[in-house]
């Protein structure tokens, strides 16, 4: 891999020894001399020097770009998943705000979700995953910050039910150096647009996936995920303990009774990836466990149906 820079700056040693061979473009400028402060000497320091001294809070930044596809890929499954030689899975909380944008007045925000996502993945070709999930998402009202089962929606004044959202149907897909392919799909690959950076001491991760088959055309997710770049560096760290924020624009839900009405959902999320179900927080791990406990467990069932196409 390597770096470009939009600012001048040096890797450290980590990452020097890390890129090998590789260049990275950029250098370090010449730092000038600061002067004295002011106080009661009554010095000033001179605008250039001001202008070039080190700060410890500056922001050094570079993009990550790789020269092999596996490695980019391998780094990408290494941060949403886990590089497992066989089988694994990879589970994630969050909260998400769900927005009502009607397009001809100000978005809404609607209600808060707190939810789960599980990823269960087995390695069926070199460099190649098949991946099958889950999701569950409880509503909580945004003036109590308590579970709810109903509310008054903003724009029909009408009082609507606020069911759990389930995602049970994901049709999975096959993850490889090429790209994505949906396991409903006719075998062509979907290449997400993902950009890897670092930002001081973290690695981060923009990426953006579109639709499966038979979803709403205009459904996007969108997300930066980011990691500690010094683990990254470490081949061994299967899995990266990631943290992300993203969002999704989606189709009005058919719970929100919003008839012919113009306009779209906005959903913007943050979440972490942790180790198993009981790290849940206990209030959201209690409901799930006596509402859906079996959605706990990765559904290794969904494996059974072949794909539509060879690996």
């Amino acid at each position: 891999m390597k770096y470009s820079n939009n600012q001048e700056q040096t890797p450290d040693k980590t990452a020097r020894a890390e890129i090998g061979r590789r260049s990275l473009i950029g250098g370090m400028s010449a730092l000038a001399g600061a002067g004295l402060a002011g106080g009661a000497l009554g010095h000033s320091v001179p605008a250039a020097a001001t202008h070039n001294a080190p700060h410890s809070t500056k922001v050094q930044t570079r993009f990550l770009e790789f020269d092999d596809p596996i490695e980019e890929f391998e780094a990408h499954f290494r941060m949403e998943r886990d590089l497992v030689e066989n089988q694994g899975a990879a589970l994630t909380w969050f909260y998400w705000m769900l927005y009502l944008v009607p397009g001809d007045r100000p978005p809404i925000p609607l209600l808060r979700y707190e939810g789960m996502e599980y990823s269960y993945f087995r390695k069926v070709a070199d460099h190649t995953y098949r991946i099958h999930a889950h999701n569950v998402s409880v509503p909580m009202s945004l003036e109590t910050n308590e579970y709810m089962e109903s509310m008054i929606n903003p724009l029909t004044k009408e009082r609507i039910l606020t069911p759990t959202s389930l995602i049970l149907n994901d049709p999975g897909t096959v993850h490889s150096p090429k790209g994505f392919r949906n396991l409903t799909g006719d075998g062509s690959y979907a290449v997400p647009y993902r950009q890897f950076r670092v930002e001081n001491e973290t690695l981060k991760l923009d990426s953006t996936r579109s639709a499966p088959p038979a979803w709403p055309v205009n459904h996007i997710e969108s997300s930066i995920q980011h990691a500690p770049y010094e683990m990254f560096l470490d081949k061994s760290n299967t899995s990266l303990p990631a943290i992300s924020t993203g969002l999704y624009v989606f189709p009005y839900s058919k719970w929100l009774e919003m008839g012919d009405r113009p306009g779209h959902l906005l959903g913007y999320w943050d979440a972490h990836k942790i180790p198993s179900a009981q790290d849940f927080p206990d209030k959201f791990l209690t409901k799930l466990d006596n509402e859906y406990p079996e959605l706990l467990e990765p559904r290794w069932a969904e494996f059974d149906s072949p794909p539509t196409f060879a690996y």
